[in-house]
């Protein structure tokens, strides 16, 4: 987030409910439906922050409008920020899907409507530094002292893997649904996201709208925390900078 800014982005995160600072609601589950649902309320706070959603009224248009919110998702956060432009893509100007996992060989399979077992809740599993650093898959891509201080640092924000239920919505995600400007960035070694994935989903994005499609080499899963993290950068900034404008802008 600090690269980003330092070239002129104002970038924000959230967490899911359940992830990071953000607590369970009642549920004490994680479901994609719900994070879409969380992720559009994020978009139209940063919008009336910025002032995106009074430019109608107040009149402004032309090459002062501001575009909404670009939206940017990683590994299952990509999954959701499809969905997220798939449902209101009004919402968004710009699309990057990095290190999507989406696969459309995949069915996620429904939960049982009906069982003789009585509900029980699910045992929390306590998260490792192992499991945080088990994305670093490319020898001399990242230091091991760099690595360790992200696994530490990685159990201290979620001490606690996080407990997703209703992934069938998942299957909802359908690339020629996606209409506004899209980036798909993946690492070229990246064992989540191969290239044969990233090359069914480029090729089935909606037509009408810019797409590219970039591939870092020597680089995994979190080619973010990465030696490489610079150049990803660099292909985010000019992505949401540049470009055919996206229909989600108040000018005329």
């Amino acid at each position: 987030m600090e690269t980003l800014h330092n070239l002129g982005l104002q970038p924000y995160a959230m967490d899911f409910r359940g992830f990071g600072g953000t607590p369970y609601d009642a549920t004490n589950y994680v479901e994609p439906f719900r994070c879409v649902s969380d992720v559009e309320s994020v978009l139209k706070w940063i919008a009336t922050r910025h002032g995106m959603d009074n430019q109608v009224l107040d009149g402004t248009n032309g090459e002062s409008a501001f575009e909404m919110p670009a939206l940017l998702g990683w590994s299952q956060g990509a999954l959701v920020a499809q969905l997220t432009a798939q449902k209101n893509n009004h919402l968004i100007s710009k699309l990057v899907l990095y290190g999507s996992i989406y696969d459309p060989l995949i069915s996620y399979p429904r939960e049982p409507l009906y069982s003789t077992n009585p509900a029980t809740e699910t045992a929390p599993i306590k998260n490792i530094a192992d499991a945080a650093m088990e994305d670093f898959t490319i020898e001399g891509s990242i230091s091991h002292e760099i690595a360790i201080k992200f696994g530490e640092a990685a159990i201290i924000a979620d001490p606690q893997k996080s407990n997703w239920k209703h992934l069938h919505q998942f299957n909802n995600l359908d690339p020629a649904q996606v209409h506004i400007p899209t980036l798909v960035v993946a690492g070229d070694q990246d064992p989540y996201a191969p290239l044969r994935v990233q090359a069914e989903l480029f090729s089935n994005l909606g037509r009408g709208s810019d797409r590219t499609w970039s591939i870092l080499a020597d680089s995994d899963h979190a080619v973010h925390l990465l030696d490489g993290r610079q150049r990803f950068a660099d292909i985010v900034n000019s992505f949401v900078r540049n470009g055919k404008r996206s229909d989600n802008t108040y000018y005329s």
